[in-house]
């Protein structure tokens, strides 16, 4: 099962990244021949210039994605211009920690019934964005991100809510959509949360017990939240909240 799962994986991502320097190199070529045709020179003068022959521009400017980088690069700066690489988070990684594997099996264990949960459930829109652990029930949506280790919490928070407009502009009509953050109680998380209190409610304002109800006893979900649950191999399945925040919550959260 596991390898097959690898398999699975290792096939995505020569899929996508065949499929990604094909794009690339449309775009650069396009981008290149547009610069070279404004400076009114031919392919043999740009081909002189950067060191290889005629054949290889044109193949680079029809396209071509087996023409290299360094050529690419040389070919931009002949054309006084700048070709930069640039990696930036725009979908789920295909590898996590072993934490985020225990929380999310400690998520499907406590879940009750009426929840039907479907694991890296694809997020509609562009590129291949999906949610950890998506839960359905009766018209409900409830997208679940676990986090083990929070860097930005701008970030973390933004690709959260972007997800969720998503899946909530696809939704049928009266579905009601809900973010939840799920984070391991460490101190790490604990004092950014206590440090950041006025921002965390107004994002994820939902009492975590309630939702940690929700989960368990099958209740509609109450809305955005943060739901606790330990990442550790000893750790109890289930947190509630962090007594810093707990203290601040209203009385009948």
């Amino acid at each position: 099962m596991a390898s097959d799962n690898l398999a699975g994986r290792r096939r995505i991502v020569v899929r996508e990244a065949v499929r990604f320097a094909r794009l690339d190199a449309a775009r650069i070529a396009e981008e290149l021949r547009e610069l070279r045709l404004g400076l009114s020179v031919s392919q043999a003068a740009v081909a002189r210039v950067v060191g290889v022959s005629q054949s290889v521009l044109s193949d680079l400017e029809r396209g071509d994605p087996t023409v290299g980088l360094e050529i690419r690069r040389r070919t931009a700066i002949a054309l006084g211009a700048d070709l930069r690489v640039t990696v930036y988070p725009g979908a789920t990684p295909m590898l996590h920690d072993a934490a985020h594997a225990r929380i999310i099996e400690r998520i499907l264990a406590r879940r009750h019934p009426r929840w039907r949960a479907e694991l890296e459930a694809r997020v509609p829109g562009p590129g291949r964005a999906s949610t950890d652990i998506r839960l359905s029930a009766g018209g409900m949506f409830v997208l679940i991100e676990v986090e083990t280790h929070v860097r930005r919490w701008e970030a973390t928070v933004r690709r959260c809510f972007e997800k969720r407009e998503l899946v909530r502009a696809a939704a049928p009509a009266r579905s009601a959509v809900f973010a939840v953050l799920c984070l391991p109680p460490t101190r790490h998380h604990r004092r950014l949360v206590a440090e950041l209190g006025e921002s965390v409610r107004a994002a994820f304002p939902q009492s975590p017990d309630h939702l940690r109800r929700s989960l368990e006893e099958g209740t509609d979900w109450p809305g955005d939240g943060i739901l606790w649950i330990a990442g550790s191999p000893r750790g109890s399945a289930l947190d509630r909240s962090p007594p810093a925040l707990k203290r601040r919550e209203s009385p009948e959260a």
